[in-house]
C-alpha cells in the first residue's frame, strides 16, 4: 500500500464514516421517537440502502491501493463523493421537530437522496471508464460492468420517480438485495 493511498484513504474513510454515523444516528432517533412518529418502512429502507452502498464504496476504495500520487483534484473528488453521501444521509431521517411520518418525509425527499447516491456512484465510475478506454478491457468484463451499474441506476431512478409507495419500497429493497448479491458474487 502506498503512502498516497493511506493518506487519501484516511480522509475518505473519515468522510464516509461521518455518513455512516449520520445514518445510524437517524435510525436511533427514529427508534427513540417511535411513539410520536411512525417509523414506516421507506425511510429505514433508504437508510439501509445508504449503509450498504457506503460499505461497498469503502471496500471499492481498496482497488486504488497502488495509487502512486495524489493531488488536489483527487482530494476534491473524494470529498465530493463522500459528502454527497453525508448529505443524503441527513435527508433520510428528519429532525425531531418534524411530526410527519418518516415515510411521508422520505417520499418528499427521496429524489435528493437518489441524486446524491447517483452523483457519487457516477463520479466513482469515471476512473474505470477512463481505464476501459486507455487499457481495453475484455468485452465481456466491460459489458458486465456497464450492465451491473445500469441495473442499479435504473432501480434508483425508479425509487426516485415512482408515484406508488409500494413501487418505491420494491425498488429500494431490490436495490439493496442487488448490491448485496453482486458484492457477494464478486467478493468470493
Amino acid at each position: 500500500m502506498s503512502d498516497a493511498f493511506g493518506f487519501m484513504f484516511a480522509f475518505y474513510g473519515l468522510l464516509l464514516g461521518l455518513a455512516v454515523v449520520e445514518v445510524v444516528s437517524g435510525f436511533s432517533r427514529a427508534y427513540d421517537e417511535r411513539q410520536q412518529r411512525r417509523i414506516g418502512i421507506v425511510a429505514p429502507l433508504f437508510g439501509l440502502m445508504l449503509l450498504v452502498d457506503l460499505v461497498t464504496f469503502w471496500m471499492n476504495a481498496w482497488a486504488y491501493r497502488e495509487m502512486a500520487d495524489i493531488n488536489h483534484m483527487i482530494a476534491y473528488a473524494v470529498a465530493v463523493v463522500a459528502l454527497l453521501y453525508y448529505f443524503a444521509a441527513t435527508q433520510v431521517f428528519p429532525k425531531a421537530t418534524e411530526k410527519d411520518t418518516l415515510d411521508n418525509h422520505i417520499m418528499e425527499h427521496r429524489r435528493v437522496v437518489v441524486y446524491c447516491v447517483l452523483g457519487s456512484n457516477l463520479m466513482t465510475q469515471i476512473p474505470p471508464a477512463i481505464s476501459a478506454f486507455t487499457t481495453p478491457w475484455p468485452l465481456q468484463d466491460f459489458t458486465l460492468w456497464i450492465t451491473l451499474n445500469l441495473i442499479y441506476y435504473a432501480l434508483l431512478l425508479t425509487a426516485a420517480f415512482a408515484k406508488s409507495k409500494t413501487v418505491v419500497i420494491a425498488a429500494v429493497a431490490t436495490a439493496v438485495i442487488y448490491v448485496l448479491g453482486a458484492t457477494a458474487i464478486f467478493a468470493g
